[in-house]
């Protein structure tokens, strides 16, 4: 085993697609991903039970990642399983879609360089986004960036400017080749779909990362 999986922490894809809910356990805080109709994807510290970010997008949309959709009165997919299995519920929470209109937001103490000491939830999040989007048959993910996060998706996710009529710029993502390439996060696959992601939550270091893996 190489030092690229050895520094890796395992996210479910395929359970937070099925189940509606996945963790993700890191060296210094654990996750738990929520996902729901459209696309809503929320982030809490399973140990405090705080909100800690989310990210919303429409594949049916012209503009498929913008501002966000508002505090939602549906609720959570969460299960009798999942009570069971964490003796807890996290509702109720602190809405932070309340707090903010953009599509994509990350609590500070959970970026990069924050108090928490976790690295690239930021990269997971709009990973899982393009992996859904993919899996319905989506080319081109757009994405109209927020104030100067334009450099942002070109340089983490491999965005392009988009061709349109409108005055604001608009970035497309090509999903048959960027979902592959991101620097922090592996897909590994079974039969051909994607079912855990391998995320790397450290600073960038001189770890060399392999290709995509997969199981048969």
């Amino acid at each position: 085993m190489n030092n690229y999986h050895t520094s890796c922490h395992i996210l479910n894809y395929r359970e937070l697609r099925e189940a509606g809910w996945a963790v993700l356990k890191t060296d210094s805080v654990n996750l738990i991903f929520t996902l729901r109709d459209c696309y809503m994807l929320d982030v809490f510290d399973l140990d405090s039970s705080a909100h800690v970010a989310y990210l919303d997008f429409d594949i049916k949309k012209k503009i498929m990642l913008g501002d966000a959709f508002g505090s939602p009165a549906i609720g959570l997919p969460f299960t009798n399983q999942f009570r069971k299995t964490f003796g807890k519920d996290i509702l109720p929470f602190k809405e932070l879609r309340s707090r903010h209109n953009v599509g994509f937001f990350v609590e500070r103490a959970y970026r990069n360089k924050g108090k928490k000491r976790l690295w690239n939830m930021d990269e997971v999040l709009v990973a899982i986004a393009l992996e859904i989007a993919f899996e319905e048959g989506v080319e081109i993910f757009i994405i109209k960036p927020t104030g100067d996060r334009s450099r942002y998706y070109r340089n983490k996710f491999y965005a392009e400017i988009h061709p349109t009529t409108e005055s604001d710029v608009i970035l497309g993502i090509d999903l048959r080749s960027a979902r592959k390439k991101l620097k922090h996060i592996e897909l590994q696959e079974i039969k051909g779909k994607t079912h855990f992601f391998r995320v790397i939550c450290y600073p960038d270091t001189i770890i060399k990362r392999p290709g995509n893996s997969t199981i048969s």
